[in-house]
């Protein structure tokens, strides 16, 4: 045996060869290693880490590599046509024309070359690598007899002639596991590689015989889902990743979209790359919580495809759209579809799944393009006097962002979609952007609509002056034209930081929406971290009293995070700048009243604050100008983070009230505050010293009473294997 990799020791890796180096690249801390088909599997992070060594092959002796691998999802490359891409490598020993390569690239489509005499010789498999389970790979290269064969669990998929007496022309590298002979690159981040389990990797002297690649595929019936959960000692020492807020167990994840109720159990799918911190070839991840507090990690629903051997209408990515149930119990998830052709790029394309847990899923294909728009993406669907209806976010025709209105009698009839009129003045609802992407829109009751949008492009900026952020209209509708009661737009939050909700109804009937919470820091901070983005606090959302402006409040569920036994309260009496409250970690609910008198100097709360002083955030109300101002001025001693230090909004007290109640949960990097139950922010802060976890109060004329309690982590688990 040339290379025999258990992983059993993995501290040591006892059953590699004392003549061998082998190599755990990561960036992180350490490998991680999971369960195998016995014992541990070596798990790689699909972008940062792979392992190498060292192996010499006879040209004339032939050899066999074998090998366990479990893929969570197929490799990433750029977006790109199908012959442009750099395929991944499950394991290789390769250049351009020498050695041997086990490839799979981001479709599925995988294979063995060997480089011969000859010349390279390419075995194909017929169907697509297999996700979310172990599989057995086997292949053998025989230079006397002039066959390469490639192996699945024990069978023959493939083979080619190498020709008689043609010999190996070995590589004068080292052997590889997961990591391909040629990066495929996207900015600084290198996105072929592989996210996946491996065990027993060997490589041996000569072409074994089927019988025993059969035997061998043969002797373990291995579960998966153990072997794909992201360890917890990945993230083990990262001050800055959240620990009770929704997000991916790692790499990049963007808006969530489509939550939907079923049977009891909350789904929410979202944007996703799985293989690293960057953003390619769009996936939906998928998640599912009974009480949108602790939640279970499902496989990915969709991702890109090909009909043909070249061409897919998805094929450069997933991107974001909602899910319905239609009839028969049977859920149709509408999403933004993009290719490489003029043909449905961008479209509208349906994907159903009759499943009660929304596993598995079936691509209908297209039902929409986006002519007489300029772009459009991110339908929303929802059913309205036996009728379907559809808002898609829009590149208006001229200029700015808009919505574009669709309907259809029949949801399983892919071509019932028709294109309606348009339903309001967006030219005048604009703030100067060149789309709307994300739009919801539901009823609000007193005959009031609510219509949420997010502009971007044009004059609209992540950080500028309009910023990034959702916006929202009240009005009514008619089913064909909808009369905001103000053409001005207002702003979801109270400052920006949380954009692009996804909402539905609880069983009471209470609208709930989860936003997202994007990065403040660098790509090269992201890159470091290995995950970018997390999600917002779920949301009650109601309408306020005055009839026209959204109340938004924390979900009650929270309230089982807390830990009675590291609690506060009490009553800070006096005036002052600041006073201190307490400190609960990095995880916490804080509840301040400063009463119901008349303030009028600014007040408010600090947060992340270390006992040095050098690192606080400060949220002050200032009653004067009736605005809220952010100051992230000293929030951090890092210099990763971006984006303005000092951020203002107007604050809309006529309809909120005063700020009396700042109910704050502080969650590592991520802030979410609600004021008065009524009005909402969620911002992104970077404290890099571990005692800043103290809060207080700032200014009041009079006494604040203080609750507050340490939070306990989320519950996470997995259930990735695709039949469940």
């Amino acid at each position: 045996m040339l290379i025999d990799l258990s992983f059993d020791d993995a501290a040591t890796a006892a059953n590699i060869p004392s003549t061998s180096q082998v190599k755990f690249e990561t960036q992180f801390t350490k490998p991680d290693f999971v369960p195998g088909i016995r014992g541990l599997a070596w798990r790689s992070d699909g972008f940062s880490s792979w392992l190498s060594t060292s192996l010499k092959l006879s040209p004339n002796a032939g050899f066999t590599i074998e090998g366990w691998v479990a893929l969570e999802s197929l490799p990433s490359d750029i977006e790109a046509p199908v012959n442009s891409l750099r395929p991944a490598a499950l394991m290789q020993q390769a250049t351009t024309d020498t050695g041997f390569d086990i490839f799979v690239d981001s479709y599925g489509r995988w294979g063995f070359r060997v480089s011969t005499a000859a010349g390279n010789r390419q075995v194909n498999a017929p169907e697509p690598f297999p996700v979310g389970t172990w599989a057995h790979i086997a292949a053998t290269f025989d230079p006397a007899a002039g066959a390469a064969i490639l192996y699945l669990d024990g069978r023959e998929v493939g083979r080619v002639a190498t020709g008689a007496g043609k010999a190996l022309r070995p590589a004068s590298v080292s052997f590889q596991v997961a990591r391909s002979w040629r990066d495929a690159t996207l900015g600084i981040f290198r996105v072929n590689g592989v996210n996946g389990a491996f065990d027993d990797v060997r490589v041996s002297v000569g072409a074994r015989s089927p019988d025993t690649i059969r035997i061998d595929a043969s002797a373990a019936t291995p579960p998966v889902t153990r072997s794909l959960v992201v360890p917890a000692t990945r993230f083990a020492d990262d001050l800055q990743r959240p620990v009770f807020h929704a997000m991916p167990s790692a790499n990049w994840t963007n808006e969530p979209h489509g939550l939907i109720r079923r049977g009891g159990e909350w789904h929410m799918f979202y944007q996703r790359t799985p293989n690293g911190p960057y953003k390619t070839e769009m996936h939906w991840g998928h998640m599912a919580s009974r009480d949108l507090v602790d939640w279970t990690y499902l496989p990915d629903a969709l991702w890109p495809t090909l009909q043909t051997p070249e061409f897919g209408f998805d094929m450069k990515g997933i991107w974001s759209g909602d899910v319905v149930t239609g009839p028969r119990g049977v859920a149709y998830a509408f999403y933004t579809s993009v290719n490489h052709s003029p043909i449905y790029n961008p479209g509208i394309s349906v994907a159903i799944s009759a499943d009660r847990d929304l596993r598995t899923w079936r691509k209908r294909g297209p039902v929409i393009d986006a002519k007489g728009l300029r772009d459009f993406r991110d339908p929303y669907v929802w059913q309205e006097d036996n009728e379907w209806r559809m808002f898609v976010g829009a590149a208006m025709p001229g200029k700015g962002g808009g919505i574009a209105y669709y309907r259809c009698a029949d949801i399983d009839d892919i071509k019932c979609w028709k294109k309606q009129p348009r339903i309001a003045p967006f030219d005048k609802m604009d703030v100067g952007s060149d789309i709307w992407e994300m739009p919801v829109f539901e009823a609000l009751g007193q005959g009031k609509h609510i219509l949420v949008a997010n502009p971007i492009g044009g004059a609209v900026t992540k950080y500028g002056d309009p910023t990034t952020r959702a916006v929202y209209w009240i009005g009514r509708w008619d089913g064909k034209t909808f009369q905001p009661d103000d053409l001005r737009p207002h702003m979801l939050d109270v400052l920006p930081g949380h954009l692009s909700p996804t909402v539905d109804r609880d069983a009471q009937g209470n609208l709930v929406g989860i936003g997202i919470v994007d990065e403040r820091r660098s790509t090269e901070a992201q890159k470091r971290a290995g995950w970018a983005h997390t999600f917002g606090l779920p949301r009650i959302w109601r309408l306020l009293p005055d009839g026209k402006t959204l109340g938004q409040s924390p979900l009650p569920a929270l309230e089982t995070l807390r830990n009675p036994a590291q609690a506060i309260s009490q009553t800070l009496n006096g005036g002052g700048a600041d006073r201190p409250a307490g400190d609960l970690g990095r995880s916490t609910e804080i509840i301040v009243d400063v009463g119901s008198g008349e303030q009028i100097a600014p007040y408010g709360v600090f947060l992340a604050a270390s006992a040095d002083g050098r690192e606080i955030t400060r949220l002050v109300y200032d009653p004067a100008k009736m605005t809220l101002t952010l100051d992230k001025s000293r929030s951090t001693l890092g210099t990763d983070d971006e984006g303005p230090k000092i951020i203002t909004g107007a604050y809309d007290a006529t309809a909120f009230g005063p700020p009396r109640k700042f109910h704050v949960f502080v969650d590592h990097s991520v802030v979410d505050i609600f004021i008065n139950d009524a009005a909402a922010a969620s911002f992104r802060i970077y404290p890099t010293q571990k005692d800043s976890t103290r809060f207080g109060v700032i200014g009041g004329a009079g006494p604040a009473t203080v609750q507050a309690w340490a939070l306990r982590p989320a519950k996470f688990t997995a259930d990735l294997a695709p039949d469940g």
